[in-house]
């Protein structure tokens, strides 16, 4: 995708090929086009972060803290043999899609921010979106089971949870924008 400015420096450019080939020969101009193009591809890319696939990215991560967080406090609890990775496993199987790009976006998201700012802003960013992840999923679990008897409660956390309540789906308010970081990541 060009931007008009991306046109003039194209084209300018091409006239420091032009001038570079009648000097060093088609090797050199190969080669200069070739970082050439790169530099203007750099230039005409669109930034990786946007405030939908942070949100999209934070909803999938704490949907993520959820499941953990019931499956470290709740399957001992009721009785239950499989582990918290276990069950968070089996989740995110089912949310695979959606976890995957999240995983992906967060790679591209901190590679950007250390790009620009250095390792200072890369781990910015990893502070704010593990803050947002960590409080809103302590607040949700804090809800769900920490209101009436634990044990009763966790049951019927796990049992939302199997049932696939916490799946992503067409359902949830932010499907829009987490399918979107999906068709993104591809």
């Amino acid at each position: 995708m060009f931007h008009q400015n991306d046109a003039w420096t194209f084209a300018f450019a091409c006239e420091i090929c032009k001038f570079f080939a009648r000097r060093w020969g088609a090797v050199a101009l190969a080669l200069l086009i070739a970082l050439t193009m790169q530099t203007v591809k750099a230039q005409s890319a669109e930034p990786i972060a946007s405030e939908s696939r942070d949100a999209a990215t934070a909803y999938v991560g704490t949907s993520n803290f959820v499941v953990g967080r019931l499956g470290r406090d709740c399957l001992s609890l009721v009785g239950r043999t499989d582990t918290p990775q276990q069950f968070v496993g089996n989740w995110q199987q089912r949310n695979l899609r959606y976890v995957a790009a999240s995983a992906k976006y967060m790679e591209k998201r901190l590679e950007e921010a250390q790009a620009s700012g250095g390792l200072e802003k890369r781990n910015a960013v990893v502070r704010e979106v593990t803050s947002i992840v960590q409080n809103n999923g302590s607040a949700t679990v804090r809800s769900w089971i920490e209101r009436g008897d634990k044990q009763e409660a966790c049951k019927r956390a796990i049992a939302i949870v199997e049932a696939g309540g916490m799946d992503i789906s067409p359902r949830i308010p932010m499907f829009n924008e987490i399918e979107a970081l999906a068709v993104w990541a591809q």
